[in-house]
């Protein structure tokens, strides 16, 4: 058998087994009754543009990663009280992320604040994956054309399930 052939077979292999690392067990009843209740309860803040009670489900120790770049929890705290950052824009104002971010993004799915995305997707359905030990992936699917899933990485800590990745921070966009 052809080398490249082989790799790619094992690739497929591999890609075909989720996010789900070798040895990783899945999440328990409990951590997905918990990591669903405060994925709801940010979807929430969002909704009421409550920046404290997004705040309040960010994991600080962490902060929030955007692609490979960690901006630590003050920096992001700073951001979500200027109305005028990315982060602000990406989460509550749909019209000014457009016009400062839109060019970033296809016309298929054009740049929304995640406030226009979860008012419209009130039929959308909420995927939880585990990545590894103490971490998962909550992925928000909305039944709107042109409405791009959300995806957020969760850490479980002492204080419970936090939101680590999944926001626009610093840049128009992420990943």
């Amino acid at each position: 058998m052809n080398v490249g052939v082989a790799l790619f077979a094992v690739l497929q292999l591999a890609s075909a087994q989720g996010d789900v690392r070798d040895g990783n067990e899945p999440l328990s009843e409990h951590d997905q009754r918990t990591l669903r209740a405060t994925a709801e309860e940010l979807r929430a803040a969002i909704l009421r543009e409550d920046v404290e009670g997004v705040l309040a489900n960010i994991n600080r120790e962490h902060g929030l990663t955007c692609t490979d770049t960690l901006v630590p929890y003050q920096q992001v705290r700073k951001d979500l009280h200027n109305r005028s950052s990315n982060l602000y824009l990406s989460l509550f104002d749909t019209a000014r992320f457009s016009r400062r971010c839109g060019s970033e993004y296809p016309s298929e799915y054009p740049a929304i604040s995640d406030k226009e995305f979860f008012s419209k997707a009130t039929n959308g359905t909420i995927e939880i994956a585990p990545i590894e030990k103490n971490w998962a992936k909550v992925t928000f699917r909305s039944r709107v054309t042109g409405h791009y899933p959300r995806e957020w990485t969760f850490h479980k800590t002492a204080r419970g399930w936090r939101v680590t990745d999944g926001f626009i921070v610093g840049r128009c966009s992420c990943g």
